[in-house]
């Protein structure tokens, strides 16, 4: 192989580090912030057993799909056994997701509870111009986008969530009631679904590996050992956060209305652990937001102009991506969230169930069977789902 970059047979830390951090500020955005505190919520006193299922199904889930797709080398050795043209069905249909749901959700989440939760008066529409101007600047060169997140975005929100995380857990800010729901841990594992986070290891997994490849692993023994220790680091700075913001929304389960919104509830967390860190955690937000819409930008940039076999550049794609989730933003928070449950409700089975044969897949000789059990998959899904694309106006 007559490769210009450096082979390297042991790992950096400090490449980990970098790395380690870029992974988890992209999957720790939007819907990473405010489903936590409401799984803790209607847990209550259960909080530990629904911190049990978020592990699983927001944290370990996604990193183990990562991992899966690291050892194939891109996602379309996984997909390539269904058929020839799943491979860009399946990436075409995720990306638009990103476009018209996770990067709007992004946007609208940081103007919204970042910036109008610590200053009300400031405009929704000039905000949301702003945020992918600056979006589209980072993104702007392909060749440095998790390096600019990682290096200098990452730490400072990681560093400001762990920070109130402590300070809401050494002081609890109440006492868990019992429980509103009847399981908490299989409710907190439905819940894991929410953030997203498996569809983002599918998404983001080619560029995940790019970045991991420029600095210098090539080898697919590197590169995986190399996926694994940066894994090592989200799942460990998740894992802190997630249980923090669960633990602190469970801590407000007995004196607060069972029907206060997610938003809300959140806002309202952060007030009991102090007046003083809401700056900060709006600042929090609105770094959690961008590097994940960020990474997600670069995402959807790389493939189309990779899809369209370099016809289509970069740039143009970043624009038009920027352009279109800007649009989309302005429905609000809410007026996402509307929708969202029904579009991961039919995208994430069948992806679930590539990630499972792709883990399996030296067990089943025949390409048969992956085409069966996804076919069924998806097909289960749009069916279940059918009932709430009916019900949105």
């Amino acid at each position: 192989m007559n490769d210009s970059r450096i082979k390297h047979k042991s790992v950096a830390v400090k490449d980990v580090l970098i790395l380690g951090f870029a992974f988890f500020a992209t999957y720790f955005g939007a819907g990473n912030l405010i489903f936590p505190p409401q799984l803790g919520f209607v847990s209550g006193s259960s909080y530990g057993s629904a911190l049990v299922g978020l592990t699983l199904s927001g944290i370990l889930l996604p990193i183990f799909a990562l991992l899966i797709i690291s050892r194939y080398g891109d996602v379309r050795r996984i997909t390539e056994r269904v058929g020839p043209y799943t491979y860009n069905i399946l990436l075409t249909l995720l990306m638009i997701v990103c476009i018209f749901v996770s990067i709007p959700r992004t946007c609208a989440t940081a103007i919204q509870l970042g910036i109008q939760g610590n200053f009300p008066n400031v405009p929704f529409i000039p905000g949301v111009v702003i945020y992918f101007l600056l979006s589209y600047w980072i993104t702007s060169d392909e060749t440095s986008v998790l390096d600019k997140v990682g290096k200098f975005l990452t730490p400072l929100l990681a560093l400001i969530l762990v920070v109130i995380g402590v300070l809401g857990v050494v002081s609890p800010i109440g006492t868990p009631a019992e429980p509103t729901v009847a399981n908490s841990f299989t409710n907190a594992f439905l819940g894991g679904y929410n953030t997203g986070d498996v569809l983002v290891s599918f998404i983001m997994a080619s560029l995940f590996i790019q970045s991991v490849e420029n600095k210098g692993y090539v080898e697919s023994r590197d590169r995986n050992r190399m996926m694994f220790y940066c894994g090592v680091v989200s799942v460990i700075l998740l894992f802190i956060i997630y249980g923090s913001l669960l633990f602190m929304g469970a801590c407000v389960s007995a004196d607060v209305p069972s029907d206060t919104g997610r938003a809300e509830l959140l806002v309202l967390v952060i007030k009991r652990v102090g007046g003083a860190v809401m700056l900060p955690m709006g600042v929090a937000v609105i770094l959690a937001c961008l590097t994940t819409a960020v990474g997600q930008i670069a995402a959807v940039a790389d493939f189309f102009h990779t899809a369209s076999s370099n016809r289509v550049s970069y740039k143009v794609v970043a624009i038009m991506t920027c352009i279109l989730s800007a649009l989309t933003a302005l429905l609000g928070v809410d007026g996402i969230v509307e929708y969202i449950g029904w579009i991961f409700g039919v995208s994430y089975p069948p992806v679930l169930a590539l990630m499972v044969l792709g883990t399996f897949a030296s067990f089943i000789s025949h390409n048969e069977a992956y085409k069966g059990a996804t076919y069924a998959v998806t097909a289960y899904a749009l069916i279940e789902a059918l009932p709430g694309l009916s019900s949105l106006e």
